[in-house]
């Protein structure tokens, strides 16, 4: 197949690549729409999420499109704004306009087209009690689905079409997900509503509301205006095109794939109606909700991209923490949001009011150890770590560090030096050895010396804990054990009797256990390049090299996936994830 990533004629690329790639869209308001040439997972086809369930569930409505004696796809083409495939002579192209529940669907030949639906929340998959009911209403379709457990009465489905006929189906048919079922993700099958069939259509308006009227509102503004928006969605891509020039990148593939990671974490963005960013999703398709430690790490790019959303998203975030909302599965998800503090502008009570309450829930006992505990609440959240994380407790000395740094008042300045010095002390103590820093301790107060590439989280939360010749011997003595010829990082010492290196799917057995994580990939090479670029240069080109491949030619063509086995570069776990591509622009922003 064909794979063309396409900006405007001077910034094209294109590449021949084995086996069948796929595509995604969103339109700002939390709906996708992400597209194969043969629907291969029950989470693919068109999706939306009313305004008042943004970051809570998703609705599944439009499952495939089928072509009457279709060819098969050839060539898949991003343009950014919309999305093409190619069929021989014929090409299909794919749109969702900015802030409307509307999908849009255009061929270049007259073809008969089948709808085929499966209205659901994406996480129900029950199969009983689904009711479509089918209507004619001056000129539209509309769909009236329910069901006894929907979360709402209704859904309605509105489609305008430039069909000669419209035929109703009405059939049920079962569909085998090989996608799912190589995840190990079931069910791997499902009946899905076949329900009409539009005769020599070149043109399909959907659209989705909870309500009748607004959905044929909707589908009506759509249809009239379809130009209208098609326009003012290239023009909104084309201000990427500022990013050609800061930073400087000659390279085109690399170039590309840095204008796909900025296209995509934007994508991510998810705001109201009065265009004021709300969340940003952790991944696509199934992470569609604002989790606070990808948040707070992806914050940094999020600036590159949209500051303003990254201002507001920082703010709605600080003021969480200070009200008490605790997040019992992220321990450390507070700690990066203070970090970015460094970034974004604040008013000072409010991050230190903030870090008093992070302090409070952390229970952080200030006669012994001032340790951040942590049970299965760190990233690595699918093996048992020694409660004590490295990472967390550099986050609880970066902490410190920022309310010695913004109070005013001595007292409590001295207090909190105090602790960070007694902090820096003892994790220097229990944590290194001279040569490495150990991933944990236990309760025992004896270091857990499994190796794993926490140590790069460490530097990025607090880089004084070691000085700089420390920490390059640090990573001079742990790569050998995690380095991946690829070039990735192993989430675990490929000695390991525990290490896996093959990609487990949604058995959680390598998630954390062999599974080499982009994001902690691009940190990696990021955190290496500050403290001797010359010196580790090999090892940042080829994770480089392999994440925009990733980018570019696998997976979600455009996107940057959340993991890959450890054997080989393979697209796995979410295929669009917020801090895999943050985290890439980071890295392009350092090294150019």
């Amino acid at each position: 197949m064909k794979v063309v990533h396409y900006f405007n004629e001077n910034n094209r690329v294109a590449k021949v690549v084995d086996g069948e790639k796929s595509f995604l869209l969103t339109n700002k308001i939390g709906g996708y729409l992400w597209w194969n040439s043969q629907t291969t997972s029950r989470y693919q086809g068109w999706f939306f999420v009313p305004d008042d369930l943004v970051g809570q569930k998703i609705f599944r409505l439009v499952e495939s499109i089928e072509i009457e004696n279709a060819p098969a796809v050839e060539e898949i083409k991003n343009n950014f704004w919309e999305c093409e495939q190619k069929r021989g002579v014929i090409t299909e192209k794919f749109f969702l306009p900015p802030f409307l529940d509307v999908f849009s669907y255009q061929i270049s030949e007259k073809a008969n087209l089948t709808v085929v639906l499966d209205i659901k929340e994406t996480y129900n998959n029950q199969s009983n009690n689904r009711f479509y009911e089918i209507f004619y209403e001056n000129g539209l379709i509309l769909i009236r689905y329910t069901q006894p457990d929907l979360t709402f009465p209704e859904i309605w489905l509105a489609i305008k079409s430039d069909s000669q006929e419209t035929k109703l189906v009405k059939k049920w048919l079962l569909k085998h997900y090989a996608f799912d079922r190589k995840r190990n993700s079931p069910p791997f099958e499902r009946y899905v509503f076949s329900a009409i069939k539009l005769v020599a259509a070149q043109r399909i308006i959907f659209a989705a509301s909870k309500e009748k009227q607004k959905v044929i509102d909707c589908v009506t503004y759509a249809a009239d205006n379809l130009n209208v928006l098609k326009k003012k969605a290239q023009k909104e891509t084309k201000k990427l095109s500022s990013f050609f020039y800061d930073p400087v990148i000659k390279d085109p593939e690399l170039k590309m794939a840095f204008l796909c990671a900025k296209n995509s974490l934007q994508g991510l963005l998810v705001f109201d109606q009065k265009k004021k960013a709300k969340m940003l999703y952790a991944g696509l398709p199934w992470f569609f909700q604002p989790w606070q430690r990808d948040t707070a790490l992806s914050l940094k790019a999020l600036s590159f991209v949209n500051r303003s959303a990254g201002q507001t998203i920082f703010e709605k975030m600080l003021v969480a923490v200070i009200k008490g909302e605790k997040n019992d599965s992220a321990v450390d998800g507070w700690g990066w949001l203070f970090k970015r503090s460094e970034i974004f502008s604040f008013k000072r009570k409010f991050l230190l009011l903030a870090i008093e309450e992070f302090i409070k829930n952390g229970q952080i006992n200030f006669s012994k150890a001032c340790f951040l505990y942590h049970s299965r609440t760190s990233w690595m959240d699918t093996v048992a770590r020694a409660p004590y994380g490295l990472e967390t407790q550099t986050l609880l000395l970066n902490a410190y560090q920022l309310a010695q740094d913004n109070y005013e008042f001595w007292r409590k300045k001295f207090f909190y030096r105090k602790q960070k010095n007694k902090s820096h002390k003892y994790l220097r103590e229990k944590f290194w050895n001279n040569e490495v820093l150990a991933d944990g301790l236990f309760e025992n107060q004896i270091a857990d010396r499994t190796v794993r590439p926490n140590v790069f989280l460490a530097a990025l939360a607090y880089n004084k804990l070691l000085s700089k010749d420390e920490w390059q011997r640090c990573f001079e003595n742990i790569l050998p054990h995690l380095w991946l010829d690829w070039g990735g990082l192993a989430t675990l010492d490929k000695k390991n009797s525990a290490f896996q290196g093959k990609h487990t799917g949604e058995i959680p057995l390598s998630y954390h256990q062999g599974d080499s994580w982009f994001f902690i990939n691009n940190l990696a090479a990021l955190i290496l390049a500050q403290n001797n670029k010359k010196k580790f240069n090999a090892y940042i080109e080829k994770i480089l090299k392999a994440s925009a491949y990733d980018i570019l030619w696998q997976g979600i063509i455009g996107h940057h996936s959340e993991l890959s086995s450890a054997n080989n570069l393979l697209p796995e776990g979410c295929l669009c994830q917020a801090w895999s591509s943050a985290f890439f622009l980071e890295l392009l922003k350092k090294l150019y």
